[in-house]
C-alpha cells in the first residue's frame, strides 16, 4: 500500500492530466451522442380454446395456460423473424419519404453514409463478401426493434426506438398494423379458401351423382358403378366436413373478431430513453483515474531515477542542499525580476542553500570558499545554480566569483581574456576576470575545448589560480561540466570546500548519480574539509543542449551570456535582459592585486 501511495504521490501530475483527458473525453462524447426515444404499440392477444363451440359461437372452455403461452411465443417469434421484417423495409421506405418531403434533407450523418454507400458496395464485391441487398437496413431495423411479453398478460409490446421520437411512433404503429392486417389477410383468404372448397366438392358431387345415375341405367360393369359409389361416398363426406367447417368459421366470427389486436397505438415520446450523456462523465473519470494510478505504479516499479528530496538522501547518502522549485509563473519572462523579488519561494531556497554554504566550519573556520557545482548529465539544472548562489551571495555584501567551466566555449579573437589564454600566456587573472554590473559578480570564462581540457585542469598553474581567487574573493563559484562529459571534473575536488551535485526530479538516473558521486570522492582526488551536497532541481533544465557561438567578433562577456540565456530559457523560459556593453572591471578591492593573503584573514 505504501508503494501504491508513493507512486500516485509522485506521478500526481501525470494522474491529473489523465484524469482531465478523462472528462474531456467523456464532455466530447457527450456531446457527440444523440438522444435516443422509444415509443411502444401495445397489441392483445385473442386466444381460443381448441375445443368445438357452443350455439353462441366460443369454446365451452377457457384456454389452458400451455397454448395461451404457445400462442403468444408465436406471434411473437413471427414478429421478430427475417421475413416478416423483410416485409415492412418497402413501406418504411416510403415513410421515410414522405417525412423527407414533408420534413426536409435527412441528417448530415445519412447523407455521408448514402455518399460512401456505393464505394463500399464496390469493396463487398472485390473481397468477395455477399449479402442480401437488404442486409444492412434488416440489421438497422433489428437493432431498434424490441417485441416482448408485458409479464404474464396476454399484451405484447413492440417497441422501437430512433433518434426522432415522431417517427419511432410511426414505426411502432407500422409495425403492429401491419402484422393486424397480414393476420386478418391470412384469415380471410383462408374462408375465401374454405367456401371455395365447398362449392367445388359440391359439384364434384353432382357430377359424380350424375355419372351413377347414367352408369345405373345404362349397361355399365359393377365395378364402374361400384367406383363411382365409392367416390360419391368420398365426396359426400368430404362436403359435410367442409360445410362443418365453414359453419365453425362463422359461428366463432373470424371475419369480425381477429386473434390479434391493437389495443393502444404509439405516440411520440417525450422524454429520451437513453441515459444521460453527462452520467458518462463520473464512471469516464474514475475509470482514468484507476487506469492511470495502475500506470503510475508500473512506471515507479521501473523508474530508477530521482524524484523526491528523501530519495536522494537515501540513494547518495549525502545530504540535500536545497530544493530548488519551479518559476512562478508571472516571472518566468523577467530574469532580473526574479533575483531581486526575494519573496518568491525560488529565491528563497536559492538563499537558504547560500546561508548554508558560507556558514563558518568551527573546525576549520575560514571565510573563503570555493563551491564546485556539476551534475550527472547535461540539463539537470547545475548552471542556472551557480548563477544562481553568485547572485544571492553578492547580495549578502561578499565578493563573488563565476568561474565558467560548464560549456565548451573559444572565443574568437584575442586569447589572453579568458582563462585558457591567461593560463597560457602566463597572465594575471584581472586580465580575463570582467564584472557584471547588474549582478554584482565578476565573470571568469574558460575558454579551453576538450582537446585541452584534461591537460588544463591537471596543470599546477590551476591549483595556484585557485590559491590567488581564494584569497581575493569572499565565495568561488565553478561552474563545472557534466561528469559524464568531463570526468576529470574530479581534478578539482581538492581544491575545492563545497561539491554540489545537481539532480533533476524524474530525470536523473540513480545508478550514475552514485557512481558520479562515488568517482568525486575518490581519495587521491578529494579534499578531506571538503563537504558533498545534493541540490534537488524541479521540473524545468537549466542548460542548452547545443550551444551556438556565433562566427562574428563579439567580446567573450556576450557570447557568453547569451549561452547562459539559452540555457536559462530552458530551464525558466526567460529571455536575458541584463545589459553588458562596454568595458567591464573585475570586483576586487585596488590593494589586493591577487597578492597572498592568509586564509583566516
Amino acid at each position: 500500500m505504501k508503494q501504491v501511495l508513493d507512486s500516485i504521490r509522485k506521478y500526481k501530475p501525470f494522474i491529473v492530466k489523465m484524469i482531465v483527458a478523462g472528462v474531456l473525453l467523456a464532455v466530447a462524447a457527450s456531446i457527440l451522442m444523440s438522444r435516443s426515444y422509444t415509443a411502444t404499440t401495445q397489441l392483445a392477444v385473442n386466444v381460443r380454446n381448441p375445443g368445438p363451440p357452443d350455439a353462441a359461437g366460443s369454446s365451452g372452455e377457457a384456454p389452458s395456460a400451455g397454448n395461451e403461452d404457445t400462442a403468444i411465443d408465436t406471434h411473437i417469434t413471427v414478429l421478430l423473424s427475417d421475413a416478416y421484417l423483410l416485409r415492412l423495409l418497402p413501406p418504411l421506405r416510403e415513410l421515410d419519404a414522405a417525412r423527407y418531403d414533408n420534413v426536409g434533407p435527412p441528417p448530415w450523418t445519412k447523407r455521408v453514409r448514402a455518399l460512401f454507400r456505393p464505394a463500399w458496395s464496390k469493396i463487398r464485391t472485390l473481397l468477395a463478401i455477399t449479402e442480401h441487398p437488404d442486409g444492412e437496413a434488416l440489421a438497422a431495423l433489428r437493432g431498434r426493434l424490441m417485441v416482448g411479453r408485458e409479464r404474464r398478460s396476454r399484451i405484447i409490446s413492440v417497441l422501437f426506438t430512433d433518434r426522432d421520437p415522431k417517427r419511432a411512433a410511426e414505426v411502432a404503429n407500422l409495425i403492429a398494423r401491419s402484422y393486424v392486417d397480414e393476420l386478418a389477410r391470412q384469415k380471410q383468404t383462408n374462408e375465401a379458401n374454405t367456401l371455395n372448397a365447398v362449392a367445388v366438392v359440391q359439384r364434384e358431387l353432382s357430377k359424380i351423382k350424375t355419372e351413377l345415375d347414367a352408369s345405373r341405367l345404362g349397361q355399365s360393369s359393377p365395378s364402374r358403378i361400384a367406383a363411382l359409389e365409392w367416390q360419391m361416398t368420398t365426396l359426400a363426406q368430404q362436403f359435410e366436413m367442409l360445410l362443418r367447417r365453414r359453419q365453425e368459421v362463422i359461428a366463432k366470427g373470424l371475419a369480425i373478431e381477429s386473434e390479434v389486436s391493437v389495443v393502444a397505438h404509439a405516440s411520440p415520446p417525450e422524454l429520451p430513453t437513453s441515459l444521460n450523456p453527462l452520467f458518462l462523465i463520473p464512471p469516464t473519470t474514475i475509470a482514468f483515474a484507476l487506469f492511470a494510478c495502475l500506470i503510475a505504479v508500473v512506471r515507479n516499479r521501473f523508474d530508477r531515477t530521482l524524484h523526491t528530496e528523501p530519495e536522494v538522501v537515501e540513494a547518495l547518502r549525502i545530504p540535500c542542499a536545497g530544493l530548488i522549485p519551479s518559476i512562478p509563473r508571472g516571472l518566468s519572462r523577467k530574469p532580473l525580476e526574479i533575483l531581486k523579488q526575494p519573496a518568491t519561494e525560488y529565491m528563497r531556497s536559492i538563499r537558504s542553500m547560500v546561508v548554508s554554504l558560507l556558514a563558518s566550519d568551527p573546525t576549520t573556520p575560514r571565510s573563503q570558499q570555493i563551491a564546485l557545482v556539476t551534475s550527472s548529465a547535461r540539463g539537470e539544472g547545475k548552471t542556472a545554480i551557480s548563477w544562481s548562489l553568485g547572485y544571492c551571495a553578492a547580495q549578502l555584501g561578499r565578493r563573488v566569483l563565476l568561474l565558467d567551466l560548464g560549456h565548451v566555449f573559444r572565443r574568437p579573437g584575442d586569447d589572453t581574456t579568458d582563462l585558457f589564454g591567461m593560463l597560457a600566456h602566463d597572465q594575471p587573472p584581472a586580465h580575463a576576470i570582467q564584472h557584471i554590473q547588474e549582478l554584482g559578480i565578476d565573470y571568469l570564462p574558460a575558454g579551453f575545448s576538450d582537446g585541452n581540457r584534461h591537460w588544463m585542469l591537471a596543470s599546477p598553474k590551476v591549483s595556484s589560480l585557485l590559491e590567488q581567487l581564494r584569497d581575493a574573493y569572499d565565495f568561488v563559484v565553478i561552474d563545472a561540466p557534466a561528469l559524464q562529459e568531463a570526468p576529470e571534473v574530479g581534478l578539482l575536488v581538492r581544491w575545492t570546500d563545497h561539491v554540489l551535485l545537481a539532480v533533476r526530479a524524474g530525470r536523473t538516473n540513480r545508478d550514475i548519480a552514485q557512481t558520479n558521486l562515488q568517482l568525486l570522492a575518490r581519495a587521491e582526488h578529494s579534499n578531506v574539509e571538503a563537504k558533498f551536497w545534493s541540490v534537488l532541481v524541479r521540473r524545468h533544465p537549466s542548460e542548452h543542449d547545443h550551444l551556438d557561438v556565433k562566427k562574428h567578433r563579439v567580446s567573450a562577456l556576450i557570447s557568453r551570456y547569451r549561452q547562459l540565456g539559452a540555457a536559462v530559457r530552458r530551464w525558466i523560459r526567460i529571455k536575458p535582459a541584463i545589459d553588458v556593453a562596454g568595458p567591464a572591471q573585475p570586483n576586487v578591492k585596488p590593494q589586493d592585486k591577487f597578492s597572498k593573503r592568509p586564509r583566516n584573514a
